[in-house]
């Protein structure tokens, strides 16, 4: 079974502070047409193969631990609502990447998500099951949110998920850079600046682009760990500074690295993404989608 998963960008990103050692967040987001393309084959056999991320040890892979979790889960598994489930014990997976790595744009907790729910056609086990739910929630904070994508309101620890329908498409000119952020220290310095921040009404946000979205809907993007991603490395300086220069409302998605430039309409963006190129900013137009993952 072969499968398109997509990645996200975050509209918002409010972080309310911490419990039990996660930090609360309440964050707007928005799946976006870069994806990566994940392939699962039974095998007949115990083992479990990844293949197209060979920088990763196999076994420390996100798909690799996704498929080891959901075998062992459904081994033996026992319900009469899920009497018929497939058996299976080894896996053959390949990762075509096309979400950028350590970018914030969601890519492990998409192949995450793409091989819980390719498991779940080949097993005939429910995908919107709470035994499916739990194991996400396990594997990563917003993988039970890249299973079907659209927008979203993401709270809790990110996996608290309340689904909208965007009125209208958002184009975005999306940079991004060689430099990759870790979510740890992103946040670990976040807690050390204790910077005051302003906090994106995300009611009434997901209210607006529930109906159309306007450019100046913009002015409410934000992004709480943009300062501490900053601090930690100066790689975005350069293009924060253009965009200011340019009158572009540049906002960081996830922990970094990747940033976005939001419009309203195709051409303008496109525009937008010329320029930045034309400048030395490594940048592509796309757009928001309505699901996360589709088979292919």
């Amino acid at each position: 079974m072969k499968v398109k998963v997509y990645a996200k960008l975050n509209l918002t990103l409010n972080v309310l502070g911490e419990r039990n050692g996660f930090h609360i967040i309440d964050s707007v987001v928005a799946s976006v047409d870069i994806f990566d393309v994940v392939s699962v084959v039974p095998r007949n056999d115990t083992m479990i193969t990844v293949a197209g991320l060979q920088q990763v040890p196999t076994e420390q892979n996100a798909a690799y631990k996704a498929a080891r979790a959901f075998i062992e889960r459904f081994d033996g598994f026992e319900s009469n609502s899920q009497a018929d489930v497939n058996r299976l014990s080894g896996l053959d997976i390949v990762i075509e990447k096309g979400i950028p790595i350590g970018a914030g744009m969601g890519g492990s907790s998409a192949d995450i998500a793409a091989v819980i729910y390719a498991l779940c056609s080949i097993c005939n086990v429910d995908v919107d099951s709470p035994q499916i739910h739990s194991l996400c929630a396990e594997l990563g904070s917003d993988v039970n949110y890249m299973l079907r994508g659209g927008l979203a309101r993401l709270r809790g620890k990110g996996d608290n998920v309340e689904y909208s329908k965007l009125g209208s498409t958002i184009y975005f000119a999306l940079t991004t850079f060689d430099t990759a952020m870790s979510t740890a220290n992103v946040y670990s310095q976040f807690d050390k600046l204790q910077a005051e921040q302003t906090f994106t009404n995300n009611i009434a946000l997901i209210e607006t682009l529930s109906h159309k979205f306007v450019q100046g809907v913009t002015k409410c993007f934000n992004n709480h760990l943009q300062c501490a991603a900053n601090r930690l490395s100066n790689y975005a300086d350069a293009y924060l500074q253009f965009c200011d220069k340019n009158g572009f409302a540049a906002n960081m998605t996830g922990s970094g690295s990747a940033y976005y430039v939001a419009f309203c309409d195709e051409h303008s963006a496109r525009d937008a993404v010329k320029l930045l190129e034309a400048n030395g900013f490594t940048t592509v137009l796309c757009r928001t989608v309505h699901n996360g993952i589709e088979l292919i």
